[in-house]
């Protein structure tokens, strides 16, 4: 008999070109992060065990972004990361230039005659810090953004972010999802159906570090 596992595994990682792309906020191969979690979070076998045969909605899939253009599709993953970083300011050594303004695809930036970030709409994709010629714009702390409960098929969902986190805090979230997820599984259940029964802010609450 062919173990259900050998033909869909019961879960999926999705990454994009990585470092190899100029756009490239974090660089890092999570890969054998995200699998020895997944691993070791006993998924693998608990799917088995639940459902069989394992069908690809039945998947706990996750995509690791090294920006914000998104190209793993991170947004409808059960877990997503997307690298970014926090921009510093120094309005001081502004030349006013313009530079950064034009670079910026939020128009998160504007001249009053100096610099100014609107934080709100900053997705921390560096591409300023990267044209600015004084410095006034720099790359600051590294991390990832964090999205949850994505989804497509009959009822899509897009995930939602739980916030800017170190590398370090985004891979305790995903172990706490995972054990979230298996203590309150059901057989068909998605994780995005899991945060709609108990609450986006409720589930959040539950898996942050």
């Amino acid at each position: 008999m062919i173990h259900p596992d050998a033909i869909i595994p019961s879960f999926g990682l999705k990454f994009c070109r990585g470092p190899k792309c100029p756009h490239a906020v974090a660089t890092d191969d999570l890969a054998p992060d995200l699998e020895k979690i997944i691993r070791d979070s006993g998924w693998p076998e608990f799917l088995i065990q639940r459902q069989s045969p394992i069908r690809h909605h039945h998947q706990f899939r996750a995509a690791v972004s090294a920006c914000p253009n998104g190209c793993s599709q991170p947004h409808i993953a059960d877990f997503g990361l997307i690298g970014a970083a926090h921009i510093e300011v120094d309005t001081g050594s502004c030349s006013a230039c313009g530079l950064c303004v034009g670079a910026c695809a939020e128009k998160a930036l504007r001249l009053e005659p100096e610099i100014v970030l609107d934080r709100a709409l900053c997705l921390g994709c560096a591409s300023c810090a990267r044209v600015c010629p004084t410095g006034s714009l720099a790359i600051g702390q590294k991390g990832y953004r964090v999205l949850l409960g994505g989804k497509l098929g009959r009822h899509p969902r897009l995930a939602h972010e739980l916030g800017f986190l170190s590398q370090a805090a985004a891979l305790a979230v995903l172990r706490n999802t995972l054990h979230m997820f298996m203590a309150n599984y059901s057989p068909g259940l998605r994780l995005a159906d899991l945060v709609t029964r108990m609450g986006q802010e409720n589930f959040n609450a539950q898996v942050r570090p």
